[in-house]
């Protein structure tokens, strides 16, 4: 790496924790009022089974999030295969998905958007187009989880595209070489 400024940038998963618990709460509403409006009701019965099938989705629609990202990586950053990493930190209570390879920071912007639409903005308007609740509900839990991706690709809007990003592999950190 031939760039001479070194810049590490964290993102307090606290502070992300929190605004992903008040949009999820601000969106419910929204999203509430939005189906009552359209559809004359907002009702969502609970069963257990329902309640084990959306768990499921979700959990499966998350791992798709991370698959995204690494498929973002992989063909847009061109990180080799074998330089991949996916998973779960447990302390954090977040999924990830990990590049070893330095990419540029527009390769990073660009990789850090291609979830947001098929595993937020796509649930939700299904729900809302087939007032379907239950589907809108995942769609916003969905969003809230794209914040973390948001945050980063802001933090990186400062540098210039080809300035490269080193991902941290264990901490919600990079570090931008310029």
């Amino acid at each position: 790496m031939q760039q001479t400024r070194e810049t590490v940038i964290s993102i307090s998963m606290v502070k992300l924790n929190i605004m992903a618990l008040l949009t999820i709460i601000g969106m419910f509403y929204a999203v509430g009022m939005v189906h009552k409006a359209i559809f004359g009701e907002a009702v969502l019965t609970v069963t257990l089974p329902g309640l084990f099938l959306f768990l499921m989705v979700m959990t499966v629609t998350v791992g798709v999030h991370e698959a995204i990202h690494l498929l973002g990586f992989r063909y847009i950053g061109g990180v080799p295969r074998h330089e991949l990493a996916w998973g779960i930190n447990w302390k954090l209570g977040a999924a990830y998905a990990h590049t070893k390879k330095p990419i540029t920071v527009h390769q990073m912007k660009q990789v850090a958007l291609l979830p947001l639409i098929p595993t937020g903005l796509l649930p939700l308007a299904l729900g809302l187009l087939l007032d379907y609740l239950p589907l809108s509900i995942l769609g916003v839990i969905l969003l809230a989880g794209c914040l973390g991706d948001l945050a980063l690709y802001r933090k990186l809007r400062s540098f210039p595209n080809s300035a490269l990003v080193r991902d941290h592999p264990s901490k919600p950190q990079f570090t931008v070489y310029e």
